[in-house]
């Protein structure tokens, strides 16, 4: 069903849909948007399916707010870092190991962030944080990124995001080491490894 918001209280998170003319007013929740990068505004065209609460009021839920979503910042940056990173071992010389590597924890913490917010939606055994956030400080931090944008998944936790995020810092700081001369070092020691 379409329909558009035509009252929202963005403090409280909650507001309504008018619909069918103007027929139909539907509560809609925050919580009940899905796969958009930003929170409700007044005036927004949105689709929903409609369901019926035990008081039998009519609730919007799996809403998709429609137009042109802005594109995420923090997936943004996780971009721009992959390709300034990937230019500068290019530029530089360095071993293009690292390029793999990031791409690669990347895409298994994306997984992991998948397999958790599944195991959230059913109950079942989580995925410990501690482990996120390992894969995050090992170079999986863009994966991690895009799968809160995308997946809506520890999106908004506290103290999950200020530590994910110290996580990005310490794992750019170790990437930029590597351009020191001790980083250079253990660098050509690992790739000697390889090669």
């Amino acid at each position: 069903m379409k329909g558009k918001i035509t009252e929202w209280n963005d403090s409280k998170g909650y507001g309504f849909i008018s619909a069918l003319n103007g027929n139909l007013r539907v509560f809609i929740h925050a919580s009940s948007v899905k796969n958009s990068n930003h929170r409700p505004r007044l005036n927004d065209e949105v689709t929903f399916e409609v369901s019926e609460d035990n008081r039998g009021r009519f609730n919007a839920v799996d809403v998709t707010i429609e137009g042109k979503q802005a594109f995420p910042l923090t997936v943004l940056f996780g971009c721009s870092y992959l390709v300034f990173a990937c230019a500068a071992l290019i530029v530089f010389g360095r071993p293009l190991f690292i390029i793999p590597l990031y791409i690669g924890i990347s895409l298994i913490t994306y997984v992991m962030f998948s397999v958790d917010k599944k195991a959230a939606q059913t109950g079942q055994w989580r995925t410990p944080e501690n482990s996120l956030h390992m894969l995050s400080l090992f170079g999986g931090w863009p994966g991690a990124l895009f799968a809160q944008s995308q997946l809506r998944h520890k999106s908004k936790k506290q103290p999950f995001k200020a530590i994910l995020w110290i996580t990005i810092i310490l794992n750019i700081s170790a990437f930029l080491w590597t351009f020191t001369p001790s980083g250079i070092t253990l660098i050509q020691r690992i790739s000697s490894v390889f090669y």
